[in-house]
């Protein structure tokens, strides 16, 4: 059966405060903000949506499936040329990040928070 809804295009982030956000992520990510998104320049958009309540800012959730029992999931992942060099940029930004993990001897894998509290993922690519 053929694909009948192309790829994704934009992926929507429930923020607290959309100014500070993009501040943030201009900041620490380096991303650019062009008056509605940010454009990565390739793979989907990345959209941000105030929410009304704070309980509603979560991209995450648990699974037994992933990394032992009650793991917490992060929908998003990130993929760096260079997972060292980000890495420690991020903690030079002074970014909460986890410890770069090795997983099968074929991956490298770390985790950050961003202001909003949401978790992402940035891996290596196949080794």
């Amino acid at each position: 059966m053929a694909n009948i809804v192309g790829y994704i295009d934009c992926v929507y982030l429930p923020v607290l405060d959309q100014e500070e956000t993009i501040k943030w992520y201009q900041e620490k990510l380096g991303f650019d903000w062009n008056g509605h998104c940010f454009e990565l320049g390739y793979g989907p958009d990345i959209m941000l949506v105030n929410v009304n309540n704070k309980e509603d800012v979560k991209l995450t959730y648990n699974t037994d499936h992933w990394e032992g029992e009650d793991f917490e999931m992060y929908i998003l992942t990130y993929k760096s040329p260079n997972i060292e060099e980000t890495y420690e940029t991020l903690k030079e930004r002074g970014v909460k990040v986890s410890d770069i993990k090795m997983y099968d001897g074929n991956r490298k894998c770390f985790r950050f928070y961003d202001l909003n509290g949401h978790r992402f993922d940035v891996w290596s690519g196949w080794l």
